[in-house]
């Protein structure tokens, strides 16, 4: 007589009974970056019993040597066996003063778009034995535009075992993940569309800045030319769409303009005056024969109505549908945390978000 194995019982947290409820030695996570994202990041991990905060670094001077446990927000549920960091991890001002990692230790990464200026940081925690899952947009998809530097990321993870993945919501789910996880439902896609419209005014002030609220539309304009006025990570969302549906793109552009007031705005960090900017209308277009395959439209700017994401696949036979909830910087730490279990069972090198999709699950 053959017996079909039972699935374990996973908890509210996302705890199964193959973890052993807190019996398995929790998996080891230090925080680089502390800024708004790196801490809710924190504060969602502390709810975690797999997981056990036991380092971080941050550049700001303010922050080195304070507990880690002070970036907690005052009313941090630590969940179901959970537990803040003790007393004894302290914010340190350097990668290097973290040592090496134990096995399976997962650094989380939120400190910068750039891959560029973040490489160093990421070479470090490679070479103390730290899986990284990293919030830089750039590093969703570096190999077309940073191709030498992926291969080199690539390279060390895989001689050392590791896996780096850069994700969160945009890029690494709702206008690249998403839309590639819908067309599992087709027969065939053609083309994918997605529209992303974001209020600026409910989300963090850095980001207000990144997408120009409050500029006048000539500062905007020459801010666009310098590259300081962007959403980074549209380009790389529509090269992973292009290359796990196998488009075959053969060129992408992308163009930034200005959404502009038509009467004064109100918003967290001021008014937007009428005739300045209340945040950017930003598009990329993958291209094949001529004919558009791919078009990622991302609206970010203060007062816009129905924040939504809708997703739409020309196919067969076709599919078109409205998220509404994925607010972009808690989402971004939930896909995070999410994503911590699966780098470490995950093929080593430099991977992408269709690779290694976020789960609840703890692994």
């Amino acid at each position: 007589m053959t017996t079909t194995p039972v699935p374990p019982r996973v908890d509210h947290d996302g705890t199964s009974e193959r973890d052993g409820h807190g019996d398995e030695e929790p998996i080891d996570v230090v925080h680089v970056g502390l800024g708004p994202i790196g801490r809710q990041v924190l504060e969602y991990v502390t709810g975690r019993r797999r997981y056990r905060s036991v380092g971080a670094v941050d550049i700001d001077p303010d922050l080195a040597g304070r507990p880690l446990r002070d970036m907690l927000g005052a009313d941090t549920d630590a969940g179901p066996g959970g537990d803040a960091p003790g007393p004894e991890v302290r914010v340190a001002a350097d990668v290097g003063e973290l040592g090496p990692a134990r096995p399976g230790a997962v650094a989380v990464h939120c400190a910068g778009s750039s891959l560029e200026r973040v490489a160093p940081s990421l070479r470090a925690l490679l070479a103390a034995g730290y899986h990284v899952v990293s919030t830089c947009e750039e590093l969703s998809y570096p190999w077309a535009s940073q191709h030498e530097l992926a291969t080199e990321l690539d390279r060390v993870a895989r001689a050392n075992g590791l896996v780096v993945l850069g994700t969160g919501v945009n890029p690494g789910y709702s206008m690249d993940y998403l839309p590639v996880v819908m067309a599992a439902a087709q027969r065939s896609v053609r083309g994918v569309g997605v529209h992303r419209v974001q209020d600026a005014g409910q989300r963090r002030l850095p980001l207000q800045r990144k997408v120009g609220a409050g500029l006048g539309v000539d500062e905007f304009a020459e801010r666009v030319r310098e590259g300081s006025i962007r959403h980074v990570g549209l380009p790389e969302s529509a090269r992973i769409i292009d290359r796990a549906l196998r488009l075959g793109c053969t060129d992408f552009t992308e163009t930034i303009d200005p959404l502009v007031a038509s009467s004064p705005v109100a918003f967290g960090g001021g008014t937007v005056a009428a005739g300045h900017v209340l945040g950017i209308d930003q598009q990329v277009l993958g291209t094949r024969g001529g004919d558009t395959v791919i078009r990622l439209h991302l609206q970010m700017a203060v007062g816009l109505d129905d924040p939504r994401d809708v997703i739409t696949l020309d196919g067969e036979p076709g599919l078109e549908t409205v998220v509404r909830g994925l607010h972009g910087d808690a989402a971004t730490a939930a896909v995070v945390v999410n994503s911590l279990g699966r780098v470490r069972v995950a093929a080593p090198g430099l991977r992408t978000v269709d690779e290694i999709p976020a789960s609840p699950l703890n692994l």
